[in-house]
C-alpha cells in the first residue's frame, strides 16, 4: 500500500510538470498577451579590467612664513572644503612689518609729489628762460628719485601685506587632510612641512592590460565604470595613457585612465579603493530579452516560447546587461517569439494546469 501510494504521488508531480510546460490550450489573443520576436541588435563589446583609484593631487603643505601655531581647525581624515583655513600662526611681526613699509609708503608717496610739483615748477621757469639748464636736470633727477623710493615703498608694502596673509594657511583644494605634521604651539620656520593632504576631484585609474588587448584598447572611444552599488558611471571619451614598456612576468602593460574633475565622494570613489573599469573596443550582433520576458526557478532561467498550438516554456542560458535587459547566450535563435510578460503568461496557464492535474487526480 505504501508503494502505491508513492507512485501514485510521483505520477501526479510527473503530470503538474509536464502540464505546466507543454500544456495544450487554445491560442492566446493578443489582447491576452503582447509577443516579442528576437532581432540581432549591435551591442557594444566591453573589455572589463579591475583599476586602482588614485590621487593626481596628492601634495605636502609647508610654512612661508614664521610663527607660532596658534589653530589647527582640522584633524586627520577630515574632509576639508578648498579655500578653509587650516593653519593659523601668530601674526604680532608681520602686522608691525606691514606698519613700518605702509608708513614708508606714505612718506615716499607724499616727497613724490613734492619733487613732481617742482619738476612742473622748474619747467615753467625755465620755458621763460629765468633758469638754466642745470636747474632743470636738477629737478628731473630729483622727481626720478622719488619716483625710485616710492616704487621701492610700495614693494616692501606688499611683501609685508604678503607676509602677514601667509600667517593664515588655506586649502588649496578640496579633499582629505592625510598628516598632521604639526601641532598647537609649535614654532614653524619658512619650509618646514605642515599638512598632507589629497584631492578627491582630482582622480586617476590605474589597471594592468593584458598584450592581447593593447590594440583594442588604444581604439577604445567609450569608457565607464562599474560603481559598487551596481550602478555605471559614463565617462565618455577616455583619457588614456599606457606605458610603453610592459611586465616581463605578466606580460601586461601599465593603463592610466585620468577621471573628469568633479567630486566623486557620492559615488564612493577613494583614493585605494578597486573599481571595475570598462572600455568599449568594438560591437558585435546580440539578441537581448526584456527583464519581464525571464521567468526565474531558482538559477534556471526560462521564457514563454510561441508554438503553433501552445506556449512552451523554454530554458535559456542569459547575461544580465542592465536592469532592463539580458543577454541571450543559448537557448533561442533569432526570429522566434516570446512572451513579454512571463508572470501573466504563467497566471493565464495556471487554470488549465490546475483542471489538467485533477484530471490525472
Amino acid at each position: 500500500m505504501q508503494m502505491k501510494r508513492w507512485v501514485r504521488q510521483l505520477t501526479v508531480s510527473a503530470s503538474w510538470v509536464i502540464s505546466a510546460m507543454m500544456i495544450t490550450v487554445q491560442p492566446l489573443s493578443a489582447a491576452t498577451t503582447d509577443w516579442h520576436t528576437l532581432t540581432p541588435q549591435s551591442q557594444p563589446v566591453w573589455l572589463e579590467l579591475p583599476a586602482l583609484v588614485e590621487a593626481v593631487a596628492q601634495s605636502t603643505i609647508s610654512a612661508q612664513t614664521s610663527g607660532r601655531i596658534i589653530e589647527l581647525p582640522f584633524d586627520v581624515n577630515d574632509l576639508v572644503p578648498q579655500g578653509a583655513v587650516v593653519v593659523r600662526f601668530t601674526d604680532t611681526e608681520q602686522k608691525a612689518r606691514l606698519a613700518q613699509a605702509e608708513a614708508a609708503l606714505s612718506e615716499a608717496q607724499v616727497r613724490f609729489t613734492e619733487q613732481d610739483k617742482e619738476l612742473k615748477r622748474v619747467q615753467q621757469i625755465h620755458q621763460q628762460g629765468l633758469v638754466a639748464k642745470a636747474a632743470l636736470d636738477l629737478a628731473q633727477a630729483n622727481f626720478n628719485a622719488a619716483k625710485a623710493r616710492q616704487q621701492q615703498a610700495s614693494a616692501a608694502a606688499s611683501a609685508a601685506k604678503e607676509q602677514l596673509e601667509q600667517t593664515v594657511v588655506r586649502a588649496p583644494y578640496s579633499g582629505i587632510l592625510q598628516q598632521r605634521l604639526v601641532e598647537l604651539g609649535e614654532l614653524a620656520t619658512v619650509g618646514k612641512p605642515l599638512l598632507v593632504g589629497l584631492s578627491l576631484e582630482h582622480l586617476r585609474l590605474t589597471a594592468q592590460l593584458p598584450q592581447q588587448q593593447l590594440q583594442a584598447a588604444r581604439q577604445s572611444s567609450v569608457a565607464e565604470l562599474q560603481l559598487a552599488n551596481g550602478s555605471q558611471l559614463s565617462l565618455g571619451a577616455p583619457d588614456l595613457t599606457i606605458a610603453p614598456q610592459g611586465n616581463a612576468l605578466s606580460h601586461s602593460f601599465l593603463l592610466r585612465l585620468k577621471l573628469p574633475v568633479a567630486d566623486y565622494s557620492a559615488q564612493q570613489l577613494y583614493p585605494g579603493s578597486w573599481t571595475k573599469l570598462k572600455l568599449q573596443t568594438g560591437s558585435q550582433q546580440q539578441l537581448l530579452l526584456p527583464a519581464s520576458a525571464v521567468l526565474w526557478r531558482g538559477e534556471v532561467a526560462m521564457v514563454y516560447l510561441q508554438q503553433p498550438s501552445r506556449p512552451q516554456l523554454q530554458p535559456v542560458r542569459v547575461l544580465r546587461i542592465n536592469d532592463q535587459h539580458y543577454q541571450v547566450l543559448s537557448g533561442l535563435s533569432a526570429g522566434q517569439k516570446i512572451a513579454l510578460d512571463a508572470q501573466a503568461m504563467l497566471q493565464s496557464l495556471q487554470p488549465a494546469a490546475n483542471a489538467a492535474v485533477q484530471e490525472s487526480q
